[in-house]
């Protein structure tokens, strides 16, 4: 069962039915809530919608200072005339809504709002151009004209007829200073431990295993939970570049873990494609949904019901690699403005971006990067921001939409961090964008259709509330990635997950395309259908494919990955014919 219902805060009202997991009702009081676990004041609650009911009777809106966990939240408030919806603070769980007359539609769901009787919202362009900008739908917004979802930590409050959103939760970052190591050691070991106990593993849970930090700490803590020997579920390719698989065995020899391995295919990728695209409620474009949903099903198969994944390390303890790449461009803003603009840009642009003088080439692109302002520097390597795109978008689509929208909403995100420190904006830029919108809508939505539930004990709050507390000067040194995390962590896991290089877990998706004829049929199809859509010129699809074919199969093969998803997901949830 999903969180959907209207809300309406008026006395007199007839109160509608509301769909919820956890659903308590006190006269004109109601609140709803999806997710687990949840604590009150640190504590954890065995029946959270009663609990929460009695805090916000006490204290009103303000009770969720004393709220953490997982959680999406709706409280109706009929005697006070108010409606309230509320995310964790991480955004583990999606809330989405609508204004509807005098209350609010919600749901876990976009598609649901979009759907209820009242709203019938249609598409929002400029939300399809930030797919295919950002391979994903950041909130606010959602792909549904009038229907928003909340971004993590946020409140969303309806009364006396005024609509106000505002974050209830603010993260206190510690600055460089003195710290005792083996305090925060010590600390981190017990937290995890906490966590992972309380996702309450039993004998049909399982976990991830992809060889990386995180996925080996989860299970080598299980290991120590459960008093059994954890079940693993790790995904190859058969492609050498692509595979961690060798990693993920030496965690499950220092854990003793009953390990299952399975390699993806090309053949896989044609099979769950269209199946993968109908299970989002939005366009949806992180090709390693599919390896994770592989993963999560092969478990289902081995009788798992609940699936430990190791998201949310990196964002917590600043393992992604652009955390020590922009302390790199970042350094250039340091030098005097008029030394930049008057001497340093004016030389470097007279030197051809394609030039056989690699150190002038080299320079050329530092300079060209580091003058992108932050956050939009990130995407500076992505192919839908470097194309032309009054050659890419048909022209009533690209009069319709704000091609600078989205790189605004992503400067706003990261404004509003409490810190001026790069990193900790950085951190704080990535629990909305790359957990919350991304990392976490992928494995959630994949173990849902796998038919497992997931847990996330890296996001507990009290391994959040640590990583807040470790100074930078240990979180992340110089440009060394996760320096605490890593030593934290030596005599615990194997020195060779310790010293490896950052992996990820990609598809060969773009080798795949120019060598398999099943996979290549099924996504120029899916070009071929997304031509009469009135989204992308047909002559720059074809073109694409070309440069395809002629180059780089990564580089190419992303974005042919985001546009053939784009086109699946049309056919699933609106049929054929152009989007208006």
């Amino acid at each position: 069962m999903k969180l959907l219902g209207f809300a309406d805060p008026s006395r007199e009202a007839p109160q509608r039915p509301i769909e919820a997991p956890h659903l308590h009702t006190e006269g004109l009081l109601t609140v709803a809530l999806q997710g687990g676990p949840v604590y009150l004041d640190g504590k954890p609650v065995a029946t959270p919608a009663p609990a929460i009911a009695a805090a916000y009777q006490s204290r009103g809106v303000a009770f969720l200072s004393r709220l953490t966990g997982r959680f999406a939240l709706a409280v109706a408030d009929r005697a006070a005339g108010r409606v309230l919806l509320a995310l964790d603070r991480m955004g583990m769980e999606r809330l989405t809504y609508a204004r509807l007359d005098n209350g609010l539609v919600f749901s876990s769901s976009a598609e649901a709002v979009s759907r209820y009787p009242g709203v019938a919202a249609p598409l929002r362009l400029q939300s399809i151009f930030d797919y295919l900008l950002l391979h994903m739908i950041p909130a606010p917004h959602t792909v549904y004209r009038g229907v928003s979802k909340l971004r993590p930590g946020t409140v969303a409050v309806l009364e006396n007829g005024t609509l106000r959103v505002e974050r209830y939760w603010q993260p206190r970052f510690a600055t460089n200073g003195a710290a005792n190591f083996e305090d925060l050691r010590q600390e981190l070991h017990e937290s995890l431990k906490a966590a992972v106990a309380d996702c309450e593993p039993g004998e049909t849970s399982g976990a991830f295993l992809s060889g990386g930090l995180d996925s080996s700490t989860v299970v080598g803590v299980l290991s120590r939970v459960a008093l059994r020997p954890p079940r693993t579920f790790s995904i190859g390719f058969g492609v050498q570049e692509f595979n961690e698989i060798e990693y993920a065995r030496i965690a499950s020899r220092r854990f003793n873990a009953v390990a299952h391995e399975y390699d993806v295919t090309a053949d896989d990728v044609v099979d769950a494609f269209e199946r993968i695209a109908a299970a989002y409620d939005e366009p949806f474009g992180n090709s390693s949904a599919i390896p994770t949903y592989y993963c999560a099903r092969i478990a289902a198969q081995h009788g798992i019901t609940h699936m430990l994944a190791g998201d949310g390390g990196d964002e917590l303890f600043a393992g992604n690699e652009r955390y020590a790449r922009q302390k790199i461009f970042e350094a250039y803003w340091r030098l005097p403005q008029g030394l930049r603009k008057g001497l340093i840009q004016p030389m470097v642009s007279v030197i051809d971006p394609e030039s056989r003088i690699m150190p002038a080439r080299k320079l050329r692109s530092y300079v060209d990067q580091a003058s992108i302002p932050m956050p939009e520097r990130l995407e500076s390597w992505n192919y839908m921001y470097r194309i032309d795109l009054g050659g890419m978008l048909e022209p009533a689509f690209r009069a319709a939409i704000d091609t600078r929208a989205p790189l605004a909403t992503m400067a706003e995100v990261y404004a509003q961090a409490p810190s001026n420190q790069l990193v900790h904006r950085m951190l704080f830029y990535d629990w909305h964008y790359t957990l919350s919108d991304n990392d976490l809508r992928k494995v959630g939505t994949m173990c849902e259709l796998a038919g497992v539930r997931v847990s996330y004990p890296m996001l507990d709050p009290r391994v959040i509330d640590l990583s807040l507390r470790v100074p930078l000067n240990l979180m992340a040194r110089g440009l060394q990635l996760r320096t605490f995390y890593k030593r934290a962590m030596q005599g615990f896991l194997p020195d060779e997950i310790l010293n490896k290089k950052k992996h990820g877990f990609g598809l060969p998706f773009g080798v795949w395309l120019k060598t398999h004829p099943r996979l290549r049929d099924l996504i120029y199809a899916l070009l071929n259908g997304l031509k009469g859509r009135g989204i992308v010129r047909p002559e720059f699809l074809d073109d694409l494919v070309k440069q395809h074919q002629d180059g780089h199969p990564g580089y190419y093969g992303y974005a042919i990955w985001d546009l053939a998803m784009l086109e699946a997901w049309l056919e699933a949830h609106t049929g054929n014919g152009p989007v208006h």
